[in-house]
């Protein structure tokens, strides 16, 4: 970000090109660009191999490995008094059970598993209370607690296993077999639910739907200075490639046009199936009503910043096609980041860095693919501007955050805690709304930039604007590491210094210079 102040914010020194050179510029953009959607194409199938594929097959091998482990007599899942049927009126429920081992190793983990038709719902370190090994290298024997999880069914089987792992050891105790009858939690999620859908419904019904209504208005009487004439009517919306009169302006006519939309919307669909097979939202009322929730709740923050972001850009408001395919292509690399991040997450749990995962991988893989779909309208007359850029970015963003925030709230849903749930919905749809789109609009702000200079390939800056988007993205995620590294001085470090510098502090940084943008002298039209 800090490239912006490297010369003055204004076209009147654009960068100058020998016309050869400029040609030979114009031709790596558009490889570039080429490029770049060869990647994405591979991370989509990248992402569909390795996640839905296996939640069509069904999980369980996780269980199969525990079930061949080694037994001994020296390690031991005790149920005790714990009885075999239980009826909970929250979730999780959660039950302490005792593990009889031999006296630990210092890198030895030992964790509670609990699995549900082959699936493993939740897993437990054990050991994770401990502050140093010298705590526990002496015990032969552990409490540790079981969470289980409602699944969405009223009457559920659960199995528990537990396991000790180490340099040359692989132990595995259990089952103990356990009953639950949800119907008591059920009756309070549906009186807890039926509140929450008269909610939504006031939001979407006296909030979301007159502002749609006021944009599409607003934009219905915007004039764009470079328009050709047509470009934005009803007939170039049906027949894109009636516009313009190059191959390229024909490219970027089709790019916001309706069918590149439902190109974006199969992809989108694919990882919403996902979602849906996540939740197993077949298995009852419930399932499916969350699983609505959840999406309905996660899209009403990223819709809002959308809107609030189109209109500040009061110089020259963007037409709502482009906004529409930036939102979609910001949902879509969703599906183009969980591939990479679930594979590239195996590998460092594997090597025991799985504590880095978050911080080192996922920022610059998301990044990546967000920024990306940025490029795709680098050579798009509409974008002229940073300020253009530090908009489309932003909207990327809150495309990716929308079909993230449904993911969590699906991993942690309402039937797992219903108040849980909530504080999860205030801290990643209201703590943290803004966070993917301040990072993708720093890689926006950075090609915007080079279009203002008028240098030839603008898609390049994505190479600069991914590395400082995914540095602030990986303070963001440092806190699992920060924790597993330094303790509680390290989660402190998190809270009080990284969150507030570089979320909040990015965040008012980027309005700040989105103002000053907006209030500086306009780039000249080409």
């Amino acid at each position: 970000m800090f490239l912006f102040f490297s010369t003055p914010l204004t076209s009147s020194y654009p960068i100058k090109h020998d016309p050869a050179i400029s040609i030979m510029l114009e031709t790596i953009n558009r490889l570039f660009l080429a490029f770049l959607l060869v990647i994405a194409l591979l991370g989509i199938v990248l992402s569909i191999g390795t996640l839905l594929l296996p939640g069509l097959l069904g999980a369980g091998l996780d269980l199969k490995e525990l079930q061949s482990a080694d037994h001994s007599p020296a390690f031991q899942l005790l149920q005790g008094a714990i009885p075999a049927s239980v009826s909970p009126d929250a979730s999780p429920y959660e039950i302490n059970l005792t593990i009889n081992t031999p006296y630990l190793e210092k890198d030895d983990e030992l964790k509670l598993h609990v699995f549900s038709e082959g699936r493993d719902l939740k897993d437990t370190d054990c050991l994770e209370s401990f502050d140093s090994y010298d705590n526990y290298s002496t015990s032969g024997s552990f409490t540790c607690t079981a969470v289980i999880p409602y699944g969405y069914i009223s009457s559920q089987d659960y199995e528990i296993y537990a396991s000790l792992s180490g340099e040359g050891k692989e132990y595995a105790s259990g089952p103990i077999q356990i009953h639950a009858d949800w119907s008591t939690y059920e009756s309070n999620f549906w009186g807890f639910s039926t509140i929450l859908a008269i909610l939504i419904g006031a939001v979407y019904l006296f909030i979301l739907l007159p502002l749609s209504f006021i944009v599409l208005g607003m934009a219905s009487h915007l004039k764009h200075a470079n328009s050709v004439e047509g470009e934005y009517s009803l007939r170039s919306l049906l027949n894109p490639f009636a516009v313009g009169k190059t191959l390229m302006d024909k490219i970027n006519s089709f790019i916001i046009s309706p069918y590149f939309w439902a190109i974006e919307s199969i992809g989108i669909l694919i990882i919403i199936f996902y979602l849906a097979i996540f939740a197993g939202i077949w298995k009852s009322g419930t399932a499916l009503s969350a699983f609505l929730f959840s999406g309905l709740l996660a899209f009403i923050i990223p819709f809002l910043w959308v809107l609030a972001w189109w209109y500040a850009d009061y110089r020259e408001r963007e037409p709502l096609r482009i906004i529409i395919t930036f939102f979609l292509w910001g949902m879509l690399a969703a599906l183009m980041a969980i591939g990479f991040n679930t594979l590239t997450g195996v590998i460092f749990e594997v090597i025991g860095l799985g504590f880095l995962s978050s911080f080192l991988l996922a920022p610059p893989t998301e990044e990546f693919f967000k920024g990306s779909g940025i490029c795709l309208l680098s050579e798009h007359h509409e974008f002229d501007s940073i300020e253009d850029g530090l908009v489309y970015g932003f909207v990327i963003g809150m495309g990716f955050s929308f079909i993230e925030d449904w993911l969590y709230m699906l991993n942690n849903p309402m039937g797992s805690d219903i108040w849980s749930w909530l504080g999860l919905f205030f801290l990643r749809s209201i703590l943290f709304s803004s966070n993917h789109g301040l990072y993708t609009a720093i890689t926006g702000g950075v090609i915007g930039f080079l279009i203002e200079r008028r240098f030839k390939a603008p898609a390049l800056g994505l190479l600069i604007g991914v590395p400082i988007a995914a540095f602030f993205h990986a303070m963001h995620n440092s806190g699992e590491m920060l924790g597993t590294l330094l303790g509680g001085g390290g989660l402190l470090v998190y809270c009080c210094l990284l969150i507030p510098f570089f979320d909040y502090g990015g965040l008012i940084f980027l309005v700040l210079f989105f103002i000053y943008a907006l209030l500086r002298k306009r780039p000249k039209k080409q």
